[in-house]
Order: structure tokens, then C-alpha cells, then sequence
């Protein structure tokens, strides 16, 4: 094997992922988080990815067909398990179910029944090339079986960046619940949407990398890693968050008021609770507070505080809580104008700058600099 410094790096990424599998396996409050079962087999499969490219480029021969999957479209098995994944964190009832097993199909009959059944799915050229060489202007022989799988092979990138885009949306949905529910929302949906789009940098690279190497017919082995190193980006994701990450749970009731049980006489009593929470109480101090807690105060429903919100204020209970948490910003920058932007993020309830700096955008139509920059012109 020619270790050379690129092979050392992908080794390098390698043992970074085997260690992320160690501490998965050992570490009991990992092993039973939600998602983790899944986020397991997403690292072990990006494993076997990048050990397979090792090797190819290496020349080092493994006498077993089903270690060269990406061949055969390996790729099929990643988008199900990061669908998996997700939609195990976002209900923390959600199971795998018989059904849901269809959705390895693909991978199952194209990696493991096909090459049972049929020799030399994959010609020399293939293996030597490529599995997209069989489309170029050289004379060869290629059957119908080797022309399928080579289309097999692009369609297995299509494949997973559909489940991204699922992935994606469904982390909206989740994201749009969590505000009904939470005035903050933290930093797990960023580093959820980072999982998703890194992935989908690594098939973008993928695709101009294959379109480079048909287009000007010279392969150029240095851009193999502009779509095999981003995997290590990757795993620095999985190891420095979404392994530790909490995840909120959210009720599973739609937002559908028609049959509420909440009375019409009693609307105005309980608006006026909860404006006096906000104005002399002032609630919205506390980073953490939820929807529950409000309902908890009112003695009423979470539905119920949920319904009076939305129909008599026209907005979630995330925009609710933040637009007070602006106005008390706005009080406290001109009242102190030497306070830094972070304590006045803090002293006004919300729970980092980033939070801060995008309500008060949102309500105020401009960034708190510039709020505070202006009083002190005027």
C-alpha cells in the first residue's frame, strides 16, 4: 500500500469514525439517546465508503464482490438511514416498521441479489476506469447487465439526495412545531441542516468530479478527495454535536382549533392573564421558558394557550415570546448604552447573540448596532 499523504488523511478520517463508533458502543447515555441506533450505522457505512475508496486507489484487491458496493449502488443504504435517523429524533415514538424496510430495497437487490445470481456484472474497464467509462468514445463491448449497473451508479446519488431534501424537510416541519411549543430554539437544527447539506456538497463534488473526468477524458486522481475528505467534515459533526445533541420532543396534536373545547366568553379573561404575565410578571426573562409553562400559569391547556395565541395574536408562541424579548432589548440598549450586545441578549431573555440578532431583525427591521448606533446619533 503507496501511503502517501492523501491515503494518510482518509486513514486519519477513518480512525476519527472508528472512534466515533467506540464511544457510541461503549458510552450507555450515547448508546440510548434518540437516533444514535441509527446515527451508528450512518458512521459505519461512510466507514465502509472510505475504506473501499482506500483500497481502490491503493490496488489492494479484497476478494469479496460486496466490498466494492459503490459498484453495485451502495449509496442506496445512506439516504434510508439518514430518514431513519431523523424521523427517530423528531418523534421519539416513531419505529421502525415492516413497511419501512421497503425502502432498502434498491440496495438489497442491486448489491446483494443481483451479483448473486449474475457473473461479471462489471467489466475489466469498469473496475480499471471507472463505472462511468463505458460511456465514452473508445470502442469496447459492453452488455446489457454492465450498461444497467453503470446507470445504477448515478442513479444511487440521485437516490440519497432525494432522502436529503426529505431530510430537510422534515427538519423544517420540526423546526416550525418546535416554535408553537418553545420560545428558544437552540442549536440542534443548525447542526442537523450542517449533516444534510455537507452530505450534499459531498454528491455536488461527486457529480462535477465525474463530469470533469468524462468531458476532458483525463482522469486526475487528486479530485478523487473534493468529494471524500468533506466525509470528514462529516464526522465532526456526528462527534462534536448531533451524538450529544438533546432533542426537544413536541406534541404530536395538529394545530386544528375547530372542535377546541376552549369557550368564547372565556377568551378575554385569559388574554388578559396572559398579557399581565407578560408586562408585570415578564416571563419571557426566563431563556427557557415554554408553552407548557405559560398554560401551567393560566391553568389551562397547552392546546388551549396554543389557540389564544395563534387566533388572537397571529403568530407562534417562538415569535410571541421574542417580540417582548425585543421590546425589552430595545428599553435596556437605551437605558445602558455601554452594555455589550451579548449581555443585553442575556438580560433580555434570550439565551445566545445569534437568537438575539435575528428577532430583532425580524421585528425591528434592522440589527441592534445599528438600533443602538442611531439612539446615540439622535
Amino acid at each position: 500500500m503507496n501511503l502517501d499523504v492523501w491515503s494518510i488523511g482518509i486513514l486519519i478520517i477513518i480512525f476519527q469514525g472508528l472512534f466515533l463508533l467506540s464511544i457510541l458502543l461503549l458510552s450507555p447515555n450515547k448508546r440510548n439517546k434518540r437516533g444514535n441506533l441509527y446515527l451508528f450505522w450512518i458512521i459505519l457505512v461512510l466507514i465502509w465508503f472510505l475504506t473501499e475508496f482506500l483500497a481502490i486507489r491503493n490496488t489492494f484487491n479484497f476478494n469479496l464482490t460486496i466490498f466494492y458496493g459503490t459498484r453495485y449502488g451502495s449509496w442506496f443504504l445512506l439516504g434510508p438511514l439518514t430518514f431513519f435517523y431523523f424521523n427517530s429524533i423528531i418523534d421519539k415514538e416513531w419505529k421502525l416498521t415492516t413497511k419501512g424496510l421497503m425502502h432498502f430495497l434498491p440496495f438489497i437487490v442491486f448489491v446483494i441479489i443481483i451479483p448473486i445470481f449474475f457473473i461479471d456484472i462489471i467489466n475489466t474497464r469498469q473496475v480499471d476506469y471507472g463505472m462511468l467509462s463505458v460511456f465514452d468514445h473508445r470502442k469496447k463491448i459492453i452488455s446489457p447487465i454492465q450498461y444497467t449497473y453503470s446507470f445504477i451508479f448515478i442513479i444511487q446519488f440521485i437516490h440519497l439526495g432525494y432522502y436529503l431534501f426529505r431530510n430537510l424537510r422534515l427538519i423544517k416541519h420540526y423546526s416550525a412545531k418546535l416554535k408553537l411549543e418553545y420560545a428558544t430554539i437552540d442549536s440542534t437544527i443548525k447542526w442537523s441542516i450542517g449533516f444534510n447539506i455537507t452530505l450534499l456538497f459531498i454528491l455536488l463534488f461527486s457529480a462535477i468530479f465525474l463530469y470533469i473526468l468524462l468531458v476532458s477524458d483525463i482522469y486526475r486522481r487528486h479530485l478523487d478527495y473534493v468529494y471524500v475528505l468533506p466525509i470528514g467534515i462529516l464526522f465532526y459533526l456526528i462527534g462534536y454535536y448531533l451524538m450529544n445533541a438533546e432533542w426537544k420532543s413536541i406534541e404530536k396534536k395538529g394545530q386544528k382549533y375547530t372542535k377546541s373545547s376552549l369557550k368564547t366568553e372565556d377568551i378575554a379573561a385569559h388574554i388578559n392573564k396572559l398579557n399581565e404575565l407578560m408586562s408585570s410578571k415578564k416571563v419571557y426573562l426566563d431563556n427557557e421558558i415554554r408553552l407548557h409553562d405559560i398554560a401551567k400559569m393560566m391553568d389551562i391547556s397547552s392546546h388551549h394557550a396554543s389557540q389564544l395565541i395563534n387566533e388572537n395574536f397571529g403568530c407562534s408562541f417562538f415569535d410571541f415570546i421574542n417580540q417582548f424579548r425585543v421590546k425589552e432589548a430595545k428599553k435596556l440598549i437605551i437605558k445602558n448604552p455601554k452594555y455589550t450586545l451579548l449581555r443585553i441578549a442575556f438580560d433580555a431573555g434570550f439565551n445566545n447573540k445569534t437568537s438575539f440578532v435575528n428577532a430583532f431583525k425580524k421585528f425591528e427591521k434592522k440589527t441592534p448596532s445599528s438600533f443602538r448606533k442611531e439612539h446615540i446619533a439622535n
